[in-house]
C-alpha cells in the first residue's frame, strides 16, 4: 500500500510572514544560543588551551573521549544552566551540545558516571594551571588596553554558592542564612576580566585570605607586564562586606597575613 506524505504546508492567510508548517522532525535543541559562545571559545581557543593544562591519567588504549571534549561537555553544560552531572544523561542526545564538543551528530556525550569521575580527577597542580590561564587570557586578550591606560584595577568580591546536600566543605553561613560555598573572585575592572577565583568553605569571613591571593595577581601582573612594572599603578578595590578599604600595592609590596 502506497502513502502520501506532504513534506511541508504553506499558509497564505497571515499578510505580514510566510508560514509554513514543516513535519520532517529532525533533531531540535533548545540550547542555540551557546553557538556563538562557541564561536568565541573557538576564536581564542580558550577550553582548548584549558584542556591541555590538565593531566590525562587515564590508559589511552582504553580512552573513548578526550580531555578537551569532556571539559567542553561539562562547561557548557553548566553555562547553559544544568550544573548537576546527572543531566548529562539527557544533554548527551542534544545535537547542540553535540556539536560544542566537537562530537560527530551520531556519537554521544559521555554519560553522568564517567563524567562525575573525570571531573573530580584533577590534582591541586591541575587546578593552580587552570588558574594561571585566566590571567593568560587577560594578557592576550586585553592586553593593550592596560598598556594604554597604564593601570591595572583589581575588583575583588566574595559571593554565595548555595548547597545541597552533604557537599565537602559545604558548611552554614549566619550573614547568607543558608549552606553554601563562599568563593573569592578577583576581577580587573576595566576589562571585566576574571583574573583569579578561590573556592572557600561556606563559613569562611568575607575577607578571608584576600591579601595572598591579591598579591598573588599583582605579582603575576608584574610578570606579564615587564615594562609598565615601575611606573604602572595597580589598584586594590574591595566591597564593604570585606572589611578593606581601597588600597595600592607597589613593586615591593608583600603578602601579610
Amino acid at each position: 500500500m502506497t502513502s502520501c506524505c506532504i513534506a511541508q504546508l504553506s499558509f497564505s492567510f497571515y499578510r505580514h510572514h510566510p508560514i509554513r508548517a514543516d513535519f520532517s522532525g529532525g533533531q531540535i535543541s533548545s540550547d542555540a544560543g551557546l553557538l556563538p559562545l562557541r564561536a568565541f571559545d573557538q576564536r581564542y581557543g580558550l577550553t582548548h588551551d584549558l584542556a591541555e593544562r590538565l593531566c590525562d591519567p587515564r590508559e589511552e588504549e582504553r580512552v573513548r573521549h578526550s580531555v578537551l571534549s569532556l571539559f567542553r561537555q561539562r562547561l557548557y553544560q553548566i553555562v547553559a544552566g544544568y550544573e548537576d552531572a546527572n543531566d548529562a544523561d539527557r544533554l548527551r542526545h542534544d545535537p547542540v551540545f553535540q556539536i560544542l564538543a566537537d562530537q560527530p551528530l551520531v556519537r554521544l556525550w559521555d554519560h553522568k558516571p564517567t563524567l562525575s569521575r573525570w571531573e573530580n580527577s584533577p590534582a591541586p597542580r591541575d587546578l593552580l594551571n587552570l588558574q594561571d590561564a585566566l590571567l593568560d587570557w587577560f594578557v592576550n586578550i586585553c592586553g593593550e588596553q592596560v598598556r594604554k591606560r597604564g593601570e591595572i584595577l583589581l575588583d575583588v568580591d566574595s559571593t554565595d554558592d548555595p548547597t545541597h546536600g552533604q557537599q565537602q566543605l559545604s558548611f552554614f553561613n549566619g550573614g547568607y542564612d543558608q549552606h553554601m560555598y563562599h568563593p573569592l573572585l578577583i576581577f580587573e575592572r576595566h576589562t571585566g576580566c576574571l583574573l583569579a577565583a578561590r573556592l572557600r568553605p561556606g563559613r569562611v569571613v568575607s575577607h578571608a585570605r584576600i591579601i595572598p591571593c591579591c598579591y598573588a595577581s599583582f605579582r603575576d601582573s608584574r610578570k606579564s607586564f615587564p615594562k609598565l612594572a615601575s611606573n604602572c599603578a595597580l589598584t586594590l578595590v574591595s566591597p564593604r562586606h570585606c572589611c578593606m578599604s581601597s588600597a595600592s600595592f607597589s613593586a615591593s609590596s608583600t603578602p601579610s597575613a
